[in-house]
């Protein structure tokens, strides 16, 4: 029986060649199994890039070199991830851990500096309803109940390719939907209903649901649809992501190229925030581990950025109008007293270095501010 025989501390350890295949088989499970040939392809280069340069081993420098002579071929995100692929396969492959090279995070940090992604366009309430109530089921019916559905679930690509028939149930007023297998390994589930807002989304999935054929081979949900009536043929992954493109050229949108299968996880993510959801609201929904990621869509909502407005201006306008209230401009006869006309329903703001007389019988749900600042300002 072949195996490795190692001396450490003077004792020995012994390991049979077929407990090494196993281990070895369980380390090769790291490498996430959708994207391994994406990791592969990545330690070759790094393997080959070696050899052509007569390095030997792996340390911060030879690591440091070959991601700066990658970023010149490479914007920052592709980097990042070239990185973590690298960090992954050399872990397995040579049992190293280059994250303990802070030189190489901090050259990629560097590089990142004034870098915006760009990122899928997202899809308004307003142009969904107009999509599901203008365009043809004759045509669009496939479209519109994959618009539905992702936007409802913020589903990714693999998300709607991979769903079956299984995965939703009818409850009359509402759907149901799983996702036994996400990107995180964590299955969601979520509703679609019919909106309020005529977006008839229950309706679209049932009229789609119906077509499909009785004798069909497979369960997935997303099945072709031609002539008024679906084939068996499942819908595949590069059809689905050239659906919000033609989403968006029938709505007449601008740029319809920047719709990309990423469009409908995005829209439902930045209508959510839009709504008023909180971190935590929008990071379950998504199933987002990051809460950088989820924080991006709630900072960038039009509707938070508007009411941080509001809260300012009116904020300004009670301070001001107080101000005035309780600072007369030099010469007017006002007095220093508040009446109960002035304190009735209002918030009271009384400057520190100001002596006022005020009858406290008179006030009624008033809120009072102490605050210091001059009669100029």
């Amino acid at each position: 029986m072949s195996g490795i025989l190692e001396d450490k501390d003077e004792n020995e350890v012994f390991v049979p060649s077929a407990v090494l295949d196993e281990a070895l088989e369980a380390i090769n499970k790291v490498v996430p199994a959708k994207s391994k040939h994406s990791y592969e392809k990545e330690y070759t280069n790094f393997y080959e890039w070696r050899k052509r340069k007569h390095a030997k081993g792996v340390d911060e420098r030879i690591i440091l070199a070959y991601i700066s002579e990658r970023s010149k071929n490479a914007k920052s995100s592709s980097l990042w991830s070239y990185y973590s692929q690298l960090k992954k396969m050399l872990s397995v492959k040579e049992n190293i851990d280059i994250s303990r090279f802070h030189q190489v995070s901090a050259f990629l940090k560097q590089q990142s500096v004034g870098h915006r992604p760009k990122k899928s366009k997202v899809f308004t309430l307003e142009e969904m309803e107009r999509f599901l109530d203008n365009a043809s089921d004759d045509e669009y019916l496939l479209q519109k109940v994959i618009f539905v559905v992702g936007v409802f679930g913020g589903c990714r690509m693999g998300e709607l390719v991979a769903m079956s028939v299984d995965d939703v149930e009818d409850r009359g007023s509402v759907l149901v939907v799983q996702i036994p297998d996400t990107k995180t390994h964590k299955s969601r589930t979520f509703t679609i209903i019919n909106g309020s807002n005529s977006v008839p989304a229950i309706d679209v999935f049932r009229k789609y649901r119906i077509l499909r054929p009785e004798k069909i081979s497979h369960k997935r949900l997303f099945i072709n649809y031609k002539n008024k009536k679906c084939t068996v043929q499942p819908v595949g992954v590069n059809t689905f992501s050239t659906i919000p493109k033609k989403i968006a050229q029938f709505l007449g949108l601008q740029n319809p190229q920047e719709y990309t299968g990423h469009s409908f996880r995005r829209s439902s993510a930045t209508l959510l925030a839009d709504s008023g959801a909180d971190l935590t609201v929008v990071k379950r929904h998504g199933g987002w581990r990051s809460n950088s990621v989820v924080e991006g869509y709630i900072e960038d909502s039009l509707n938070n950025k508007i009411e941080i407005s509001r809260k300012i201006i009116e904020r300004s306008s009670t301070i001001i109008d107080n101000r005035s209230a309780l600072n007369p401009v030099a010469g007017s006869s006002a007095s220093n007293s508040v009446s109960q006309q002035e304190t009735n329903h209002q918030d009271i703001i009384l400057p520190i270095h100001r002596k006022f007389d005020i009858n406290f019988n008179n006030l009624n749900n008033c809120n009072f501010y102490i605050s210091h600042y001059n009669d100029k300002d």
